[in-house]
């Protein structure tokens, strides 16, 4: 039961730091947008390389965790918790690849705009 409960332990961690971590990337994207607005000062154009760096750092550790969920999820003690993590990776796919998308996107948007 010893290493079920730290299998356990070890995804439920997984998953707080997909939420704490996507949660500044979307964040750091956001800025990304501001940067982009028409009337933002020049030197904005360092503040976008900062974000941008910021929002590449936060998607490669989302890419890491997902990675992580995807080894943890068949040590899962019941079928029913397999499944679960297997649909919750994925969701993370899913946001990932938008994220990706978007970021790409906007960081563009923002070069153009400034």
């Amino acid at each position: 039961e010893g290493l079920v409960d730290k299998v356990a332990e070890a995804v439920n961690k997984v998953k707080k730091d997909w939420g704490e971590t996507f949660v500044q990337v979307e964040g750091h994207i956001k800025s990304i947008e501001e940067c982009g607005k028409a009337g933002r000062p020049a030197d904005d154009n360092t503040s976008l390389l900062r974000l941008n760096r910021l929002v590449q750092d936060g998607l490669s550790t989302l890419s890491s965790l997902q990675f992580q969920l995807d080894l943890l999820a068949p040590q899962l003690p019941s079928y029913n918790e397999v499944e679960g993590a297997q649909s919750l990776l994925e969701s993370w796919k899913n946001q990932l690849h938008r994220s990706y998308n978007y970021n790409f996107f906007q960081i563009c948007l923002s070069f153009l705009l400034t």
